[in-house]
C-alpha cells in the first residue's frame, strides 16, 4: 500500500489515524510539529500527507509551502479542528489537495485518503455501529464525555475498534443523563467541559454508580484537579493529548478491577 505522513500535534487524532491507516495496510510516519513534519517528508518521501492546520514550531500553512517547494504533486490533506469553510479556498490555492474539518469525524479523512490513493473502502467500513462489527460479544459499555467532537469521535472510534460498545456525550448534563440511563462500565470524562465540568459530573455520579469506573482526561493546566479526582473516586487520569493505546489499557484495567482505584 502507500507510505503516509501524519503531521498533527493532537496525539489522540494522530494515534487514531495511525491505527486505522496501519490496519488498512499503509506504512505510517508521524510527526507532532511542523519542523519535524518537513524533515520527515524530506527523509521518507511519502505518497500522501495528512497535515493539521494548527501546529507548533511551523504552522500548517508554512509546512504546506515547504512541502510544495519540494514536491508539487504529493497529495496533501489539510485538517482543521474548527469549522472554517472560508479558509478552504485559501489552502487549496496554496497547494492543498483537500481541506477537511475534524468536527466531521475522522472517517471523512480516511475516505479522502482512500479516494486520493485510488482505494475502494469496503461498504461495511464506514462509521462504526454501537456494537463491534466482528459480531463478538462487546467487551463492555464505555461512555465518552467530551465537548470536542473531534476528540470524542477519535476516542470512540478507537474503542469500538477494540470491541467496546461506546456512547458519546457532548456536555456534563448529557453525560449524567446517559450514565444514569445506561449505567456504563467505564466513563471517560473530560475535565474541562462547559456547564457542568468533569469534576462536578464525577462528584454526582460516583455515589450513584458504584459499579462504574471513571477515567479523567485533563489539559496540562488541570493535572492538580485530575489528582484530586482520584480522591473523589476516579480510577485514573490521562493528560491530553492522550495516547489511545494507553487509554484502552486503562479502560480494560478499570473494568477488570471493578472501576475503583
Amino acid at each position: 500500500m502507500a507510505r503516509i505522513l501524519l503531521i498533527d500535534d493532537d496525539g489522540v487524532v494522530r494515534d487514531a489515524l495511525e491505527v486505522f491507516l496501519t490496519r488498512d495496510g499503509h506504512q505510517v510516519i508521524t510527526a507532532a510539529d511542523g519542523a519535524n513534519g518537513v524533515q520527515a517528508f524530506k527523509q521518507k518521501s511519502p505518497d500522501l500527507v495528512v497535515l493539521d492546520r494548527n501546529l507548533p514550531v511551523l504552522t500548517g500553512s508554512e509546512v504546506l509551502k515547504k512541502i510544495r517547494e519540494i514536491s508539487g504533486t504529493t497529495p496533501i490533506v489539510m485538517l482543521t479542528g474548527h469549522d472554517a469553510p472560508e479558509d478552504a479556498e485559501k489552502y487549496l490555492r496554496s497547494g492543498a489537495t483537500a481541506f477537511l474539518s475534524k468536527k466531521n469525524g475522522l472517517l471523512n479523512a480516511l475516505n479522502e485518503v482512500d479516494r486520493l490513493l485510488g482505494v475502494r473502502r469496503a461498504a461495511a467500513a464506514p462509521a462504526p455501529p454501537a456494537a463491534p462489527v466482528s459480531g463478538l460479544k462487546s467487551k463492555g459499555l464505555v461512555l465518552v464525555a467530551d465537548d470536542d467532537p473531534g476528540m470524542a469521535g477519535a476516542v470512540s472510534k478507537f474503542l469500538v475498534s477494540y470491541g467496546y460498545e461506546v456512547l458519546q456525550a457532548e456536555d456534563g448534563s448529557r453525560a449524567i443523563a446517559l450514565a444514569r440511563a445506561r449505567r456504563p462500565d467505564v466513563v471517560v470524562l473530560d475535565i474541562g467541559m462547559p456547564g457542568k465540568d468533569g469534576v462536578e459530573v464525577l462528584r454526582e455520579l460516583v455515589p450513584q454508580l458504584p459499579g462504574t469506573g471513571f477515567i479523567m482526561l485533563s489539559g496540562n493546566d488541570d493535572e492538580n484537579i485530575a489528582r484530586a479526582c482520584i480522591k473523589i473516586g476516579a480510577f485514573d487520569y490521562l493528560t491530553k493529548p492522550a495516547n489511545l493505546g494507553t487509554l484502552e489499557s486503562l479502560v480494560r484495567a478499570c473494568m477488570e478491577t471493578g472501576g475503583r482505584p
